[in-house]
Parts: C-alpha cells; structure tokens; sequence
C-alpha cells in the first residue's frame, strides 16, 4: 500500500533505503532533514499565460515494510527554473525487490502530476546491473521495459567516465588568437557574467540537457561558489576579452580527485581542437596541485564530446538514462 511520506518518523528508514545499496556515502536522517529544512515550507505551483505549470513543489510517497522500513520511495518535484510544465522525479527500491513492486509508486507520482497540471515527467534509471540481479536477470533493465511499455521513453543516456592524470598528457595548444586563462587570473570584463552566457548559449547543444539554466545567482550558487568550486579551477579560453570556451572543474571530498562540471566552446569556435586544449590545460594545472584522477559524465549522443574524452584516455563507466512521460 502506497502512502505519503511522514516527516515524523520515516527519516531514519529512509535514510536506511537510501543508503541501502552502498553507490555513494551513506546518508544520515539528521541529513535529510536538513536538507529538507532549506527548501520552502510550503510548496507553490503555479501556470504561466500558456496554462504550463510553473513555481516549485514536489510530492513523496512510500511504500511501507511491515517492520516500520519502507520498501520503497517515490519523490516527483519542480524548481522555479524547471521548463514550464516539467517535473523531475526519483524512485528507489530495497535491494532484493522486483521491479514490478515500483509501480504503484510510479502511478502515484504521474497521478499527482497530472492533477498538478504538469506536462511531462522525467525520471533516471542506472546502466547496468543494481546488486540484486540473480540468475542474469538485470533488475534495470526489466524495469526499463515495463516503463517504456507504460508510454516512457529513453530521452538521453549519461554515462560517466574517468581519466588518470600524469606526465603523459601533451601541452595544450589553443587555436591562433585565443589565450588559456582562469577565472582567477582573467582580465576579460565581467567574467561570471560571460560564463553565464557561455553556459547559457551551449546548454542547448547539450543531448544530455533537460533543463533550463538557472538565474545569474542560483547559476553562480552551483557551477562556481558551490562545494568543491574555486576560481582558479574555472579555465578559460578567450579572444579580445571574449570568454569563447571554458572547462570548470570542481574539487571533490577526495584530494587526489575532481569532477570536470563543464566543458563548453562557442558553435563559431568548434571544430578547433579548442574543447581538447581548455581540458589538456585544466588536466595540467590540476596535476600541479595533486589531482590524479578525473570524472566527468558525456552526454553518449554528445559524439564530438565523447570522442575529446577518448582521445585524452578517459575510461568509460555506468551511467543512466533519462526516462520521459508526457503526462
């Protein structure tokens, strides 16, 4: 039986489910109440004049164990610079459960979006096998099925990879008149601004993007000011004080490691080598300082991208795809 999410007392089983199947750092309920303390108290969706649901709010439903642990959790919400009538969404399942036991949880989520007046929803599965496969049955894969035989589709498939970094790695060579900088350093004018900008005119070229980008402020909030951000780990490829391209790394909890955020050129400047000179001079500066190893997700559709990775050795991994329902 499927019910709403409890704030009183179902943060410590979700905690458990969430932390149940060892893919990151375990998650504590003093964390999720946190992070639920930082969101507005009161949800407020809206429509803009096309009748497209607009402003933020979300829903979540469990499915209750018989012991007082949830067997599974279902969680569909929208920020303020979601595209108008678009709801992200996230379902995770106990270890060991078949899929078809989520789809309660999945009726309930598109339920609650179509009464909300929602126009899509968008979900993720992961590549590959999640731990419980038996007998050469993929979990993820049965439950990819019976999503696209209930009117889901495959919208994108983000696969993440890796690169060691070392000595081996050639000089970067920009293309004539442009010069390699960093955030730190640049003397362009309003530098933020222009990434901004940059992020804005590529996101669109992006297969792997299903978004919109947020305002100046939230933008700058995640892609520079967050954890792991820093000035000059944002390498910069300019012309006459025109930022064209950039590759903005982060660092992780991991000194020996980073995560490359996003590496974006210009569509006038492509087709340069420049996307392999900015990542070549970030993978440079960052073994200066102790980095060993970086990850990155490509979009796999992304081919000029995902052949830059390659060509620099980055080791293909799992990743997930991007589920849609238009609701």
């Amino acid at each position: 039986m499927i019910r709403a999410f409890r704030p009183d007392t179902d943060y410590p089983a979700l905690a458990e489910l969430l932390s149940a199947d060892g893919a990151g750092p375990p998650v504590t309920a003093a964390e999720l109440r946190g992070r639920d303390a930082a969101l507005p108290d009161a949800d407020r969706l809206t429509t803009d004049l096309r009748g497209r649901l607009t402003g933020h709010g979300r829903v979540r439903l469990v499915q209750p164990g018989p012991t007082g642990d949830l067997l599974g959790y279902a969680t569909a919400w929208r920020a303020p610079w979601t595209p108008p009538g678009d709801l992200a969404s996230l379902v995770v399942s106990a270890p060991g459960r078949a899929p078809a036991w989520l789809l309660p949880l999945y009726d309930g989520l598109e339920r609650w979006g179509r009464e909300a007046g929602a126009g899509r929803l968008l979900g993720e599965l992961p590549d590959g096998h999640d731990g419980s496969a038996t007998a050469g049955r993929d979990p993820t894969a049965e439950l990819t099925g019976l999503l696209l035989g209930r009117g889901y589709r495959v919208d994108a498939h983000v696969r993440s990879a890796c690169a060691p970094l070392g000595p081996h790695l050639p000089a970067p060579q920009p293309p004539p008149g442009l010069y390699l900088d960093t955030l730190a350093t640049t003397l362009a004018p309003e530098p933020e601004r222009q990434l901004h900008h940059l992020y804005r005119e590529t996101l669109r070229d992006n297969p792997g993007f299903a978004d919109t980008l947020p305002e100046f402020d939230d933008w700058r909030a995640e892609a520079l000011a967050g954890p792991g951000g820093r000035p000059d780990w944002v390498f910069t490829a300019e012309s006459s004080g025109r930022i064209v391209g950039a590759t903005v790394v982060h660092g992780t909890a991991d000194p020996l490691a980073c995560r490359v955020h996003y590496t974006a050129v210009l569509r006038a400047w492509r087709g340069r080598g420049l996307a392999r000179a900015l990542k070549l001079q970030a993978a440079r500066y960052l073994l200066g300082h102790g980095v060993r190893t970086a990850h990155t997700e490509v979009e796999a559709g992304n081919v000029p991208m995902v052949a830059v990775n390659a060509a620099l050795g980055y080791r293909w991994g799992a990743g997930h795809r991007r589920l849609v329902k238009e609701l």
